[in-house]
Protein backbone atom coordinates (compact mmCIF):
# COMPACT_ATOMS: atom_id res chain seq x y z
CA UNK A 1 0.00 0.00 0.00
CA UNK A 2 2.06 2.86 -1.26
CA UNK A 3 -0.54 5.94 -0.54
CA UNK A 4 0.00 8.00 2.74
CA UNK A 5 -4.17 8.90 2.79
CA UNK A 6 -5.21 5.10 2.25
CA UNK A 7 -2.70 3.62 5.04
CA UNK A 8 -3.55 6.61 7.44
CA UNK A 9 -7.26 5.44 7.37
CA UNK A 10 -6.47 1.55 7.78
CA UNK A 11 -3.85 2.17 10.26
CA UNK A 12 -5.03 4.98 12.54
CA UNK A 13 -6.45 3.51 15.73
CA UNK A 14 -9.92 5.47 15.05
CA UNK A 15 -12.57 3.87 12.53
CA UNK A 16 -13.82 5.71 9.84
CA UNK A 17 -17.59 5.25 8.98
CA UNK A 18 -17.54 7.03 6.09
CA UNK A 19 -15.30 8.35 3.28
CA UNK A 20 -15.91 10.80 0.32
CA UNK A 21 -13.82 9.66 -2.59
CA UNK A 22 -13.01 12.02 -5.75
CA UNK A 23 -12.16 9.81 -8.72
CA UNK A 24 -9.96 12.26 -10.20
CA UNK A 25 -6.93 12.72 -7.67
CA UNK A 26 -3.58 13.16 -8.42
CA UNK A 27 -1.73 10.72 -6.55
CA UNK A 28 -4.04 7.96 -6.89
CA UNK A 29 -7.34 7.24 -8.54
CA UNK A 30 -10.27 7.23 -6.48
CA UNK A 31 -10.91 3.49 -8.13
CA UNK A 32 -7.87 2.20 -6.86
CA UNK A 33 -8.15 3.87 -3.56
CA UNK A 34 -11.46 2.08 -2.91
CA UNK A 35 -9.24 -0.98 -4.35
CA UNK A 36 -7.02 -0.32 -1.58
CA UNK A 37 -9.75 0.25 1.32
CA UNK A 38 -11.91 -2.30 0.62
CA UNK A 39 -8.75 -4.74 0.33
CA UNK A 40 -7.12 -3.75 3.67
CA UNK A 41 -10.51 -4.13 5.38
CA UNK A 42 -12.29 -1.28 5.33
CA UNK A 43 -15.91 -1.68 6.17
CA UNK A 44 -17.75 1.81 6.19
CA UNK A 45 -19.48 3.61 3.32
CA UNK A 46 -17.50 4.81 0.82
CA UNK A 47 -19.49 7.65 -1.38
CA UNK A 48 -17.71 8.16 -5.12
CA UNK A 49 -17.93 11.99 -6.73
CA UNK A 50 -16.73 11.62 -10.78
CA UNK A 51 -17.26 13.67 -14.03
CA UNK A 52 -16.85 10.63 -15.86
CA UNK A 53 -20.69 10.12 -17.47
CA UNK A 54 -22.55 6.79 -16.77
CA UNK A 55 -20.56 4.26 -19.60
CA UNK A 56 -17.63 5.31 -19.54
CA UNK A 57 -15.14 2.93 -18.64
CA UNK A 58 -13.51 5.03 -15.89
CA UNK A 59 -16.53 5.15 -13.98
CA UNK A 60 -17.55 1.57 -14.35
CA UNK A 61 -14.23 0.23 -12.96
CA UNK A 62 -14.78 3.20 -9.80
CA UNK A 63 -18.47 2.13 -9.30
CA UNK A 64 -17.00 -1.45 -9.58
CA UNK A 65 -14.11 -0.85 -6.90
CA UNK A 66 -16.33 -1.31 -3.66
CA UNK A 67 -18.09 1.91 -4.13
CA UNK A 68 -21.25 2.39 -1.84
CA UNK A 69 -22.66 4.86 -3.99
CA UNK A 70 -21.66 6.78 -7.10
CA UNK A 71 -22.76 10.37 -7.93
CA UNK A 72 -21.93 13.20 -10.41
CA UNK A 73 -20.19 16.08 -9.98
CA UNK A 74 -23.00 18.22 -10.49
CA UNK A 75 -26.11 19.86 -8.69
CA UNK A 76 -27.78 16.49 -8.46
CA UNK A 77 -25.03 14.45 -7.00
CA UNK A 78 -24.35 17.17 -4.77
CA UNK A 79 -27.83 17.28 -3.63
CA UNK A 80 -27.53 13.23 -3.17
CA UNK A 81 -24.74 13.74 -1.41
CA UNK A 82 -26.02 16.02 1.14
CA UNK A 83 -29.47 13.62 1.36
CA UNK A 84 -26.91 10.90 2.58
CA UNK A 85 -25.17 12.93 4.59
CA UNK A 86 -27.68 14.14 6.51
CA UNK A 87 -29.32 10.28 6.83
CA UNK A 88 -26.14 9.40 7.95
CA UNK A 89 -25.42 11.90 10.58
CA UNK A 90 -29.39 11.33 12.08
CA UNK A 91 -28.90 7.56 11.81
CA UNK A 92 -25.23 8.06 13.99
CA UNK A 93 -26.98 10.66 16.01
CA UNK A 94 -29.72 8.08 16.95
CA UNK A 95 -27.14 5.46 17.85
CA UNK A 96 -24.86 7.59 19.50
CA UNK A 97 -26.39 6.64 23.11
CA UNK A 98 -25.04 3.14 22.41
CA UNK A 99 -21.49 4.06 21.99
CA UNK A 100 -18.76 5.54 23.23
CA UNK A 101 -17.92 7.58 20.75
CA UNK A 102 -19.51 8.33 17.14
CA UNK A 103 -17.24 7.29 13.78
CA UNK A 104 -15.27 10.16 12.65
CA UNK A 105 -16.02 11.30 8.58
CA UNK A 106 -13.17 12.10 6.37
CA UNK A 107 -13.73 13.72 3.83
CA UNK A 108 -10.88 13.82 0.52
CA UNK A 109 -10.62 17.50 -0.98
CA UNK A 110 -8.00 16.57 -3.31
CA UNK A 111 -7.91 18.46 -6.29
CA UNK A 112 -8.91 17.26 -9.61
CA UNK A 113 -5.50 15.46 -11.66
CA UNK A 114 -4.72 17.89 -14.50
Amino acid sequence: MNNPQVRLILEEKREYALVLMDNQMPVLTGEKATRQLRAGGFKGMIIGMTGDPHGCSERDEFEAAGLSLCVDKDTPGIRRVYQVLGSFALNEELSAGSSSSPPALLVDQASPAK
